[in-house]
C-alpha cells in the first residue's frame, strides 16, 4: 500500500517510516527539513522536500496514497504563536483537505498538551483546556479532523528514544558525559514517558480503527526521578542547575490508556529499558 508520512524525517516520523518499509509499504515522505534530518530517512522511501503549509506540496506528495500519517508540526511550546498556528493548524487543514478529496485515511499525531493541567490521569473524554499555543493548535486541528468520517487521532505523551530531542534524550546525552543539566522549575514536574517504538505500534493501529486515543504508559515520572534512573544506569552523577519554570509548561502528566488497550495495544518498554536503548544508540557502554 502507498502511504504518505508528513514530517517523516523527524524523530517519530523516521521511526514510523522504518517500520512501514519493513512491513512492505510504499512510503512517500513530505518534510521541509526545518527540524527533521534527511539522514534519518530510509533510502527506500521517496522524499519530497516540501511544506504542509503549501497545498500543492501536499497534493503532490499524497497522490495515490491510501493512508496519510500526519506528523509534521512545530512541537516547541515556546515557539511563536503565528508560526505554530500556520504549521500546526493551517498545515493540518491542508493535509486533511487533501485526504478527504483523495478518500485517504488520516492518522494524526496530536498531543497530551491538549489537556488541562491538573486532572490526572488524562482521559480522552476529559474537557480539553490547553495552556500552550502548541496545545491549542493541536486541539483546533483535532476538531477540524473530527468533521471527517475516517480518522484516527493519537494523543502522544512524552515520547523519547533514539534520534529524539525531548527532555529524556537531552538528559541521556549529558549525564553519562558528566555534563551539567538544567531543570526549569523544581524538578517535581512529571511526565508520562513513552518509548518511540511503542508509539509506532500505536500509530499503525490507525489503519483499521477510528477515534481518539492516548499513547502513554499510564505512569507518572518526575524529572528528578528521570535523572536518578539515568544516573543508576550510567553510574554518572551530574550537577543539576535549577532555573525558573517556562511559561506554558504543564506541571503533571499521566495518560489513561484503558481505551487504546482495548485495541490490543500496551507499552512494551519500561522507562529503564528505553533509557538504556537511548544511551546505547549514542555509543554508551554500561560500566
Amino acid at each position: 500500500m502507498k502511504v504518505l508520512v508528513t514530517g517523516g524525517c523527524g524523530f517519530i516520523g523516521s521511526h514510523l517510516v522504518d517500520r512501514l518499509i519493513l512491513i512492505g509499504h510504499d512510503v512517500v515522505v513530505l518534510d521541509n527539513l526545518s527540524t527533521g534530518k534527511k539522514e534519518n530517512l530510509d533510502k527506500a522511501a521517496k522524499f519530497i522536500n516540501g511544506d504542509v503549509r503549501n497545498q500543492p506540496d501536499v497534493n503532490k506528495a499524497a497522490k495515490d496514497c491510501k493512508v496519510i500519517f500526519h506528523l509534521a508540526a512545530i512541537a516547541d511550546v515556546q515557539a511563536g504563536e503565528d508560526a505554530v498556528f500556520q504549521t500546526n493548524f493551517i498545515g493540518s487543514a491542508n493535509v486533511f483537505k487533501c485526504a478527504e478529496k483523495n478518500k485517504a485515511k488520516t492518522i494524526f499525531t496530536s498531543s497530551a498538551a491538549v489537556y488541562a493541567d491538573g486532572k490526572l490521569p488524562c482521559n480522552e473524554d476529559d474537557t480539553c483546556k490547553p495552556v500552550s499555543q502548541y496545545g491549542k493548535s493541536k486541539l483546533k486541528a483535532e476538531n477540524l479532523l473530527k468533521k471527517q468520517s475516517d480518522y484516527f487521532i493519537l494523543r502522544l505523551f512524552n515520547v523519547y528514544g533514539p534520534r529524539g530531542y525531548g527532555v529524556a534524550n537531552r538528559f541521556c546525552g549529558k549525564i553519562p558525559e558528566y555534563k551539567d543539566i538544567t531543570i526549569f522549575g523544581n524538578g517535581l514536574q512529571t511526565r508520562d514517558f513513552v518509548f518511540v517504538n511503542d508509539v509506532v505500534d500505536a500509530l499503525l493501529l490507525g489503519a483499521d480503527n477510528n477515534g481518539i486515543y492516548n499513547a502513554g504508559t499510564g505512569k507518572e515520572t518526575s524529572l528528578l526521578q528521570l535523572v536518578d534512573i539515568i544516573h543508576n544506569i550510567s553510574k554518572a552523577k551530574p550537577s543539576v542547575k535549577f532555573l525558573p519554570e517556562k511559561k506554558g509548561e504543564i506541571k503533571r502528566s499521566k495518560a489513561d490508556i484503558s481505551k487504546i488497550k482495548k485495541l490490543g495495544w500496551k507499552p512494551k518498554f519500561s522507562l529503564e529499558e528505553g533509557v538504556l536503548s537511548v544511551l546505547n544508540s549514542s555509543g554508551f557502554l554500561p560500566r
